[in-house]
């Protein structure tokens, strides 16, 4: 039986899954990440070998983590410099693709998530940070340097003082839409509007209770997200955006959004469509075991 084995690696935790050929997932490990590269590839040895003693020899293995090249600008800073496909294919005897997380969750919608069937298609990751993944008739699109879709990192289309404070970004500018519409984002805007402190997940829960300032908030992030729609619509004009992470299930965001998005877009009547994902925090685990059946 094919087995098929995704890894998916954090700053915190590495997961590990095993699905069959029709995508079922037959087991899920997961380890703490380790300080040391030479730990982290033990760890992944590791994990593989509790998934086949479950589930049977992988025919395939993919990787994923959060960042574009696997050699440099690493969240996981073993890895920084280090040749990871490389020294996993020397471990595992198979040819070992790697993958941005966002690339890969946005493979697993395309191919068998929310945005099956169709031949564009945006996955937007909003939660405590801004990534995304595009893929077109089935592949993904991430460009010459592993920098495309990577929307967190432009500057908010149409900014106004009413879209939050425009704070510093990791990657050196002021008012990227990932400092915008992130979680944290979400939380700053809100203090500065009631001087209340609430995280972005206290705030999903009282919006769900009718709470008037949150939902006075909501309403005027929802305006902020949709003009940073407008650069995933005017760079990719896509069929279809899936939405995952932990924002992705605030009350009112995909009735919201889209009503706004053409006021600032050239084409003032978008017929893009925003819907939830399907596979949700599963999406890069998924997405890099279909990588590695792919490859």
């Amino acid at each position: 039986m094919a087995i098929e084995i995704g890894i998916d690696i954090g700053g915190t935790k590495i997961a590990a899954a095993a699905y069959d050929k029709d995508g079922r997932e037959l087991a899920q490990e997961v380890l703490p990440t380790p300080a040391s590269y030479d730990a982290f590839l033990d760890t992944c040895r590791k994990l593989v070998a509790v998934l086949e003693e479950k589930s049977g020899r992988a025919t395939s293995i993919g990787v994923c983590a959060p960042y574009a090249d696997e050699t440099t600008n690493a969240n996981v800073p073993a890895l920084i410099g280090k040749n990871l496909s490389g020294d996993l294919e020397k471990i595992f005897g198979h040819i070992i693709p790697f993958a941005n997380d966002a690339n890969c969750a946005a493979l697993a919608e395309a191919t068998e998530g929310a945005g099956r069937g169709y031949a564009s298609m945006f996955g937007l990751i909003l939660g405590t940070g801004v990534g995304g993944g595009f893929i077109l008739n089935g592949k993904i699109m991430a460009g010459a340097n592993g920098m495309a879709a990577e929307i967190g990192h432009l500057p908010l289309p149409h900014y106004e003082p009413i879209d939050g404070s425009r704070v510093l970004c990791g990657c050196g500018q002021t008012g990227c839409i990932e400092k915008l519409i992130s979680g944290s984002a979400l939380a700053r805007l809100h203090h500065q509007r009631t001087e209340n402190d609430v995280s972005a997940k206290q705030m999903g829960v009282l919006a769900a209770k009718g709470n008037k300032d949150v939902l006075e908030t909501l309403d005027a992030y929802y305006t902020t997200v949709a003009k940073a729609m407008v650069a995933i619509l005017h760079s990719f004009d896509p069929e279809i955006v899936t939405v995952s992470g932990g924002l992705s299930s605030l009350p009112g965001l995909y009735d919201e959004v889209p009503k706004r998005w053409g006021r600032f877009a050239v084409n003032k009547n978008p017929v893009t469509q925003l819907v939830p994902s399907a596979f949700g925090s599963m999406a890069g685990l998924r997405g890099a075991a279909l990588l590695g059946k792919r490859t």
